[in-house]
């Protein structure tokens, strides 16, 4: 409105819907009026306006403009549009046709934290007019560039600028002028419930005008959108007034402008986004399907509770129906999807489950949902508990290899699977108690879920497998049918459409985009020094120091970040590689909160990193503590003599082969490598006691290698709360001072590869699946079955790491049979 003012709107504005200001747009619009906006928007967007102005000799102007636009990684964010012109006639001088004018225009944002973001957009005019020297050809093929700046301090301000005509062509007549415009927003709830905007724009020309715009959301309807225009120069002004309808990702509008000429004028637009509005027309409830085709990694567990978390909060979900075709992966998975299934459950949501032929801890997860079906043809394999362990000793002895090992602690077992023919007493008691609370904990979540006492639930754990039959009449299931009656009822019943996960777009968020983070650090696999690395062939993943210390120091920096879950799936593994991680913790933990999230097993240097976060929750069936160090290597020389292998070696200096695996340690060496690993293991326990405030003593206590459950380390003190993943990312959001849907961010990036990607393609990408359940499908198959492979990827780490101290637990301890 740079030449005509409120007068009409000019060629050169910015053709948007009534209250959008340059501090409130964001996606689409802000393609329009701040292309710094771009950059804080969620999801994808799409806008198309069209606003005419009649006068009173008749249409003064009509103008269309239409934009993408689309968050990028990093914090960037891209747009394309254009704009088109058609001006009968013009009250600034002549009359004359002006004929036809428009534009294409790229825009680029970065967001450099969730507050601030900077934003350039190019326009590339075209224009023809009815004759030579005509207003509109003098700006075809001219160039312009418009700059912008918006900070959120908050969900309740903030503040934007814009640059307009940076370079580029001037043309009064066109209203193309240079200009600044200035803004401040507010949103008194800190929603979009209701968002007020007033900015001031400057004209090279001197013209000065003021805008002040509104957009109030009605409840099942949209949004009310209204401004008013003064020019302070021609002392006139303008005004409009219109209603948003959106139905789910759609939304329609119109409405009409005024003058104080007496003029008037319209709009209409229309839109449609990756994110469907949370303020909306009725939309069908819908009842989502979460399928499971291959049984979930450590990501891909966490990638499914986060959704299932949103789903909780959307209120077009009536119900979800959890349909697994695979293993969820242990107790201590089932136990994050009961308390997800719960957590829907309190919030309105019906949840029901639909089994194949499950496993074990499968239909534990759903045993305390509102309705569990099982197929006629399938069962239920809950048969009990086991404990199995490999002892290859005798195997390496009579291959000529002897292992050698010091360790700290009676309970620190793990080199025993290398140096023994069965358990020593300590490690055979720590087995027996951990079948122990296994079964107190499922048999009292049982009771709890189908309403059994104690005695009933202990017989339900121990006398399966169950037929469909027998499970149905022993009360472990509501119904058996198949998965297409159990999705048809289920629905039906809730008066809701049938949608599957991966069909169905998240709420948009009512928030401004841009709000802090949580961001959840992945610590899958081993530990080891250096850089994180995934084998698909055996499903083995190394969690590497240098990798893991970066990703957690980029977000102790980042203002993107508000808290931080640290989520660790690991055994351990290096010893050096854990306590250069805990530092990382500890001083991130200095500068904003960070929660520690036990998975299926946080052992031995999987805690030792977990002890510096301000919590630590645990799911009661997680394996931790282990607290313990051992230090050794395996010597092949009697091999190599069988083989007629002569090694010879020379030496300066006593111990300059200790770590040589062609012979074993001396006595002098085990005696200097005890005083070595007592050294570290002192080292675990300060740090232990550093971060869960208590001294060396009390953690030495319940350390030497000890290994318990998620359940009695909480009672020990070990563990700060019992609950998955959504107990944590509660905890993190609520120490950051962050909102309940606030954005969560996951690092570090996984990595690719020829391997990974081949391993893909052997499963579908379904919630849950992953390419480490394809290679150990495969890998485990070859070797006879998950416990082989789970030595095979165990030797592998400590052979790799001989001759440097260990945090290791040995592979998993215990299981539910049939799981």
């Amino acid at each position: 409105m740079a030449a005509r003012g409120a007068q009409a709107q000019g060629l050169g504005d910015e053709v948007v819907a009534p209250g959008a200001t340059v501090a409130s747009v964001q996606g689409a619009e802000a393609a329009r009026a701040n292309p710094a906006g771009i950059g804080l928007g969620r999801s994808w967007s799409a806008r198309i306006t069209h606003t005419e102005e009649v006068a009173r000799g008749g249409t003064a102007l009509n103008n269309t403009a239409a934009a993408w636009a689309t968050p990028l990684p990093f914090g960037f964010g891209f747009s394309v549009g254009a704009s088109f012109a058609r001006p009968d006639a013009l009250a600034v001088g002549s009359r004359a046709s002006l004929g036809l004018w428009g534009s294409v225009d790229l825009g680029l944002a970065w967001s450099l934290d969730p507050r601030l973001s900077l934003g350039i957009r190019t326009r590339v005019f075209a224009g023809t007019g009815s004759g030579p020297g005509s207003a509109a050809e003098t700006v075809d093929g001219r160039v312009a560039v418009d700059a912008g700046a918006l900070w959120r301090p908050s969900s309740y301000g903030a503040f934007g600028v814009v640059a307009r005509g940076v370079t580029g062509p001037q043309n009064l007549a066109l209203g193309l002028d240079r200009s600044v415009v200035a803004g401040v927003a507010v949103r008194p709830v800190g929603t979009d419930a209701w968002t007020l905007g007033l900015d001031g724009s400057w004209a090279q020309q001197g013209n000065f005008q003021a805008r002040a715009g509104t957009r109030l959301a009605v409840p099942h309807l949209g949004y009310l959108r209204a401004e008013g225009v003064w020019d302070f120069g021609l002392d006139a002004w303008r005004a409009g007034v219109g209603l948003e309808v959106v139905w789910g990702r759609y939304s329609a509008g119109g409405g009409a402008f005024f003058r104080s000429d007496d003029a008037a004028g319209w709009y209409a637009s229309a839109g449609i986004d990756g994110d469907r509005g949370a303020v909306s027309l009725p939309t069908p409830g819908v009842a989502v399907t979460v399928g499971m085709n291959a049984s979930p990694g450590a990501r891909s567990m966490v990638r499914l509770l986060l959704r299932l978390e949103r789903l909780s909060r959307d209120p077009s979900v009536r119900g979800v129906i959890f349909a697994p075709r695979a293993e969820v992966g242990g107790l201590a998975h089932a136990e994050e999807l009961r308390e997800a299934f719960a957590l829907l459950r309190r919030r309105g949501k019906r949840v029901a489950c639909h089994l194949t032929d499950a496993s074990a801890s499968t239909w534990y997860a759903c045993a305390g949902v509102d309705r569990v079906s099982l197929d006629p043809a399938g069962g239920v394999r809950l048969q009990g508990l086991r404990a199995m362990r490999y002892f290859l000793g005798p195997a390496l002895w009579a291959l000529g290899v002897r292992t050698d090992f010091v360790r700290i602690g009676d309970w620190k077992s793990a080199p025993e699977q290398l140096t023994r023919a069965a358990s020593s007493g300590p490690a055979r008691e720590q087995e027996e108690q951990i079948l122990d609370d296994t079964l107190d904990g499922l048999a009292a979540g049982i009771g709890a879920s189908r309403s059994l006492g104690a005695s009933e639930s202990r017989a339900l754990v121990t006398a399966g497998p169950y037929t469909a039959r027998e499970a149905r009449s022993r009360g472990m299931v509501d119904a058996v049918g198949t998965r297409e009656s159990a999705e048809r009822s289920f629905a039906n019943g809730l008066g809701a459409g049938r949608v599957e996960l991966e069909d169905y777009g998240p709420q948009r968020s009512r928030r401004w985009s841009g709000g802090r983070s949580v961001a959840i650090i992945h610590v899958d696999g081993d530990i080891v020094e250096g850089e994180s690395q995934e084998i698909p062939v055996v499903g083995m993943r190394l969690a590497g120091e240098r990798t893991l210390v970066e990703a957690i120091e980029a977000a102790a920096a980042s203002p993107r970040v508000g808290a931080i879950v640290l989520r660790v799936d690991s055994p351990g593994g290096s010893a050096l590689a854990s306590d250069l991680i805990w530092r990382a913790v500890a001083l991130a933990n200095r500068r904003k909160p960070v929660v520690a999230s036990f998975g299926r097993i946080a052992a031995s240097g999987g805690y030792y990193i977990g002890s510096a976060a301000r919590e630590i929750v645990a799911d009661p069936s997680t394996l931790t503590g282990s607290i313990g160090i051992f230090y050794g290597k395996a010597d092949v020389a009697g091999l190599l003599s069988r083989l007629h292998v002569g090694v010879e070696l020379s030496r300066r200096g006593e111990r300059a082969d200790m770590e040589s695996v062609f012979r074993p340690y001396t006595a002098e060496e085990r005696r200097f490598l005890a005083t070595k690993i007592g050294e570290f293991y002192g080292l675990f326990l300060q740090r232990v006691a550093t971060g869960r405030h208590r001294t060396t003593e009390q953690i030495d206590a319940v350390g030497e290698g000890r290994v318990f459950l998620g359940a009695r380390a909480h009672s020990l003190g070990l563990v700060d709360r019992e609950g998955g993943l959504l107990t944590a990312l509660r905890r993190a959001r609520a120490l950051g001072g962050l909102g309940e849907d606030s954005d969560v961010i996951e690092l570090p990036a996984e990595s690719g590869g020829l391997l990974r990607t081949i391993a893909q393609l052997l499963v579908s990408d379904a919630p849950g699946g992953g390419a480490p359940s394809a290679a150990d499908s495969l890998v485990s198959m070859l070797l006879g079955g998950q416990e082989s492979l789970a030595v095979l990827r165990w030797m592998l780490t400590v052979t790799s790491r001989s001759g440097a101290p260990m945090a290791m637990v040995e592979w998993p301890l215990a299981g539910v049979a049939g799981e």
